[in-house]
């Protein structure tokens, strides 16, 4: 009888452990998890080359978080309509079109940062010049 209550008891702890543990997270439709965050601003930005390094020179990076912009310089050589580009956001926030691709910067790009909750977008305009 003891041994049947315990089974049962444990039976019944493991289900509402189990089933309890099943509420809906919410998620956009790339599967990320959506956020109470609203905070919205790009922190870093960085563009490689067809080696796969930096193309920027060290300390030429602007970003504008009031303005809306970035502005870097390239390596004097650097072939501008193949850029891949990279940038870190505030936590939670991500980046359309997403970055990482090749990318052609012989004119400005725009990249939008929208915000954890999904309800705040800033549109960034990302210009990259020739080192002279």
């Amino acid at each position: 009888m003891k041994r049947r209550f315990i089974y049962t008891l444990l039976l019944a702890v493991s289900s509402v452990c189990l089933f309890g543990s099943c509420e809906k997270t919410p998620v956009d439709a790339d599967g990320l998890l959506i956020t109470q965050r609203s905070q919205c601003f790009m922190t870093f930005f960085d563009a490689l080359g067809s080696d796969h390094r930096t193309v920027l020179v060290s300390g030429s990076t602007q970003i504008d978080t009031t303005a809306l912009t970035v502005k870097a310089v390239a390596r004097f050589g650097t072939n501008l309509k193949r850029i891949k580009p990279y940038s870190s956001v505030v936590t939670d926030a991500i980046v359309e079109p997403n970055m990482g691709i090749w990318t052609d910067f012989s004119t400005p790009q725009q990249y939008t940062v929208v915000s954890g909750n999904r309800k705040v977008r800033k549109t960034y305009t990302i210009t990259i010049t020739l080192q002279q």
